[in-house]
């Protein structure tokens, strides 16, 4: 048994992993129908990622779709807009904490909002930097 995607097998295994877990631990308390349907549905995912990892034929299939140019920008495009939209939620939610901690007078949302400003900026560093970097690589 040869596994041809490492990168499936991992998250198969992971995947398996974590419904055993949240299968013991759903056995220790008493078990919903979301219960089963999360371990089902993570038994189901993980075992049909390990299969994939173990098939020659689809794991090639699954390396040539990840290295389409096509995929790549849709995922390039798709880290840039998550990104983007990371960094305005965390500024509009700073600017909401710290004025409701303003007007109730509570320091905690205050910090809160100071510290979702602190994100935002590490954010705006990283996004400046790497266009540098990429800036004077290309």
């Amino acid at each position: 048994m040869k596994i041809y995607n490492l990168k499936n097998f991992a998250h198969g295994l992971l995947m398996l992993f974590l419904g055993l877990l949240n299968l013991a631990l759903s056995l220790l308390s008493s078990l919903s129908w979301k219960d089963y349907f999360l371990i089902g549905a993570l038994f189901f995912m993980g075992g049909g990622l390990l299969l994939r990892s173990l098939s020659y034929t689809i794991s090639r299939e699954d390396q040539l779709e990840e290295m389409d140019e096509r995929n790549q920008l849709v995922l390039l495009k798709n880290k840039s807009l998550a990104f983007s939209l990371l960094q305005y939620s965390c500024l509009i939610l700073a600017i909401i904490f710290i004025i409701a901690g303003k007007l109730e007078e509570q320091s905690n949302i205050i910090f809160l909002g100071v510290g979702l400003i602190f994100a935002f900026v590490i954010s705006m560093l990283t996004d400046i930097l790497t266009f540098i970097y990429y800036e004077n690589r290309l």
